[in-house]
Parts: structure tokens; C-alpha cells; sequence
């Protein structure tokens, strides 16, 4: 649809990544098919001093090093049975992200049923769970590049400001007054958020 986004976009303030994201695109190739949705919600982790993210502190795995290398990584990882899909931001070298929440489903979206097993197009991808199940993200694609690895970023919708709602991030609690930070945006009126 719109042109690719590269590591340039992301490599900014995760603040400004989680804001300017929503109206984009994400999409991923199965079997030959594009499989997409709009962001509609986001989340911003701001690394070493953000008790939510996953570098509080500058804890350091082998599984966290995209948080680490660069701008731009895709940095997936599995809570319980689902996959978490984050995406690398500004300053190389330092663990901040963007978690993806929720989408908008657009293409594929016989795909995205079959892969979710309901038919009710709010509910495939509204949550961070729901969408990368619906998209066939997985674990395995920790690491790789928007600009050249199976899940990409495009251009496709301006939300204006006034459209932007934020609020404190969720499923954080353990992060004590960090996680009431307003750092989670999502497109207002939007019926297929995670939660309003």
C-alpha cells in the first residue's frame, strides 16, 4: 500500500515511535498473501530507568540483545502461550521499545480467523497476543529488521493529535507509579483497541 518505514523512523524517541505509529501499517507475507492491520494502540518502554521495560536497570539476556543493537529490530518475545512484538527505538545502545497492542485488521483477514479460530473481526487483533497470533508472528523472528526481515511497517493513515489518547501502560502493575505513566496511545473511538 504506502511506502516502507526504515530504521530512520525508529530510530527517535520511543514516545514520538509509539504516537507516530498508530495509523500505520503492519503487515507480514503468508504464503505468498499480505496479511495487515492498522495500529491503533501502542505502548513506549524508555529502557534503563522505565521499571516496566524489559532493560530496567540495564538487565541484559541473550534474548533481549535487539533491545541493545540497534534501532529498528523487531523484539519478540513469548508470555505464556502468545508472542509479545516490540519494535527497537532511539538511542542505539539503549533498551527502549515500542510494544504493538492492537490493530485494525485490513487484508488477509481469512488468514488472521483461521489463525485466531473466531470469526469477529474486533476481536482478532485487539491485544498484543491477539495480533501477532493472528499474524503468525512468533519468537523466532526476535532480532530481525523492519527493512528486510517478514514483518514490515508502512505508511497508510494520518491520526491527527487531537485523535491521540494516552494513558497508563497495562499488565505492568509490577512497576509500581511507572506503570500509570502515560505511555500508552491509541486512536480515539477506535473500536478494536485492547481496552478503552
Amino acid at each position: 500500500m504506502g511506502s516502507k518505514l526504515g530504521r530512520d523512523f525508529f530510530c527517535r524517541d520511543p514516545v514520538v515511535v509509539a504516537i507516530e505509529l498508530l495509523g500505520k501499517l503492519l503487515v507480514r507475507e503468508i504464503d505468498g498473501r499480505r496479511v495487515s492491520g492498522m495500529i491503533v494502540e501502542t505502548e513506549a518502554y524508555l529502557g534503563r530507568n522505565d521499571r516496566a521495560s524489559h532493560g530496567f536497570g540495564g538487565r541484559r539476556t541473550p534474548r533481549m540483545e535487539p533491545l541493545y543493537r540497534d534501532c529498528g529490530l523487531l523484539y519478540v518475545y513469548p508470555v505464556h502461550a502468545y508472542a509479545m512484538l516490540n519494535v527497537t527505538t532511539a538511542p542505539p545502545g539503549e533498551p527502549t521499545a515500542v510494544l504493538v497492542r492492537a490493530l485494525e485488521p485490513m487484508e488477509g483477514l481469512e488468514i488472521m480467523r483461521r489463525n485466531r479460530g473466531i470469526d469477529d473481526p474486533r476481536r482478532l487483533c485487539s491485544g498484543p497476543g491477539r495480533l501477532t497470533r493472528a499474524l503468525g508472528i512468533t519468537p523466532e523472528m526476535n532480532g530481525m529488521s523492519v527493512e528486510d526481515g517478514p514483518v514490515a511497517f508502512e505508511e497508510y493513515r494520518r491520526v491527527s493529535p487531537d485523535k491521540v489518547v494516552s494513558t497508563g501502560r497495562v499488565g505492568v502493575d509490577y512497576a509500581g507509579a511507572h506503570a500509570s505513566l502515560p505511555l500508552r496511545f491509541y486512536v480515539r473511538g477506535s473500536r478494536y483497541v485492547s481496552r478503552k
